[in-house]
């Protein structure tokens, strides 16, 4: 009669590892839709969109001050 005892925590042990399994490839497989869902949304795309134009504009800002610099150290040596 132990024996039975003993055997029933270990299944029930099984099954919530089995569920939880379950549960996590349910979790993984919805996120992965609505991270698709996301990046096809008009929304995203506009971000996307002005993002680029921000990162373009602070590096060629960026490249202006480079040029900036550098001219500047070469007159300083030179003096």
């Amino acid at each position: 009669m132990e024996k039975d005892k003993n055997l029933e925590p270990g299944k029930k042990k099984k099954n919530f590892q089995d569920k939880a399994g379950q549960w996590i490839d349910k979790a993984e497989e919805f996120i992965d839709d609505t991270g698709d869902k996301i990046h096809e949304s008009e929304t995203y795309r506009k971000a996307d969109k002005s993002i680029e134009k921000a990162t373009i504009k602070v590096f060629r800002k960026a490249g202006k001050w480079w040029g900036k610099a550098e001219h500047y150290i070469k007159n300083r040596d030179t003096k």
